[in-house]
């Protein structure tokens, strides 16, 4: 869709902050029980706010060259456990001092819904009503305990032994919101610190909400070409050195090759040989560092559309958050991790809004609830793995976030 059909927010609206806007169409979308997506996109700045007037349809398969407008929300275990998609109702979208509101699927005649959205938005704005922005009656399962060095231990011995190359093991923490939390300060200083990641915050009535600021991407296609990545082994970024000299120990080269191995063993799998590789590259995803390795299909030269669904069923979950060989890894996991990832290494992200659809792994994220939070991070295990340097970099992961929620109250 072009923008020149977009319909701009009436000029009265330009008075009000974007802080102000979005907070409204959150607790509008609240006290609806709307299913709601916000997002913006590494490298970008502008900010969309994606609304449905129904329930989150639930899914057990993407099919992403035939789904309307939407956002997809999937958990980590896709396979067992049903995906959920927002049906793309209304979109904002704030970029700069601009505001844009439009409906999503022009073809589905909503434009009464629209227009009383539109509406109940301005008296929310102008009443000034403090409101919840995300759910307030989930409280969060207790989580069942276990100790993360001596889990590792455990992946370092299966590897030794052949069970399989590697494996990533995962954790949470709990804990508690500052008083006078605010959503929407800590979702902006979020796109201020990190550009080059994906930040999302996702609510659905049944489900909960989820804020994240994830550097990988899982699938991406844009009007004809798609693209994925091979995103692993991670260290502190310090901004005394040059990312073009930085140095890497063995085992985190050997990490990164697993993941882009298993990119083109998909390709293979399928027959797919026309594809362009680079990398891998130093990239910078907050206060980490990462390699990333990047591969680039023409689905039309291929004559591959649906592309983009088969590669999301064959990479999720990705090495990157499971291990290689991945079955193996999964069952081991499933076995000795001990923890409810949920939607934790799942996947999200925008469906074909504007020809492009882009979906990410769900790294770096907490669950909302009440006045808790819940954060997952995990570390990539490998045979030379030494359990406290893979605690140590959970910890690092956990503050992408906690580093910035500390600044927002």
């Amino acid at each position: 869709m072009e923008k020149k059909n977009w319909s701009v927010l009436e000029p009265d609206l330009k008075l009000f902050s974007k802080e102000q806007i979005l907070g409204s169409a959150l607790a509008l979308a609240q006290e609806e029980q709307l299913p709601v997506a916000v997002w913006r996109k590494p490298n970008k700045t502008e900010i969309n706010l994606l609304i449905s007037f129904s329930e989150a349809l639930q899914v057990d398969r993407y099919e992403l060259q035939e789904l309307k407008n939407g956002f997809a929300f999937a958990p980590f275990n896709f396979n067992q456990e049903k995906g959920f998609f927002i049906n793309g109702d209304v979109l904002l979208s704030f970029d700069f001092d601009e505001v844009v509101i439009k409906p999503v699927n022009e073809a589905s005649a909503n434009t009464l819904q629209v227009d009383s959205f539109k509406k109940k938005l301005i008296d929310r704005i102008e009443s000034d009503e403090e409101s919840p922005l995300f759910n307030q009656s989930k409280n969060l399962a207790k989580p069942k305990s276990s100790d993360y060095e001596t889990l590792v231990e455990k992946c370092v011995e299966a590897i030794r032994d052949g069970f399989f190359e590697k494996v990533v093991p995962a954790r949470s923490t709990d804990i508690d919101l500052p008083a006078g939390f605010d959503l929407i300060k800590l979702y902006s200083n979020l796109c201020a610190a990190y550009p080059n990641a994906f930040i999302s915050f996702v609510s659905i009535p049944e489900l909960g909400s989820w804020l994240g600021a994830t550097p990988e991407i899982l699938i991406e296609k844009e009007f004809n070409t798609f693209r994925t990545h091979a995103l692993a082994a991670t260290q502190r970024f310090n901004p005394e050195n040059d990312l073009s000299e930085t140095a890497w120990t063995q085992k985190e080269i050997e990490e990164q090759a697993m993941v882009s191995r298993y990119i083109i063993n998909c390709f293979k799998k399928i027959r797919l040989r026309e594809y362009v590789e680079k990398g891998p590259e130093t990239i910078k995803a907050g206060n980490l560092l990462h390699l990333k390795t990047s591969f680039e299909v023409d689905v039309v030269a291929t004559n591959f559309p649906e592309l983009p669904t088969v590669m999301l069923e064959l990479l999720h979950p990705t090495s990157a958050v499971a291990g290689m060989p991945k079955e193996q890894a999964l069952s081991f996991l499933k076995l000795e991790e001990q923890l409810d990832r949920s939607f934790y290494a799942g996947f999200l992200g925008p469906v074909n809004i504007e020809e492009q659809t882009s979906l990410y792994v769900n790294l770096r994220c907490m669950e909302l609830a009440k006045d808790k939070a819940r954060l997952f991070a995990g570390a990539g295990v490998t045979a030379h793995s030494n359990p406290k340097k893979e605690f140590a970099e959970t910890e690092m992961k956990f503050n992408t976030l906690l580093n910035i929620l500390n600044q927002a109250h």
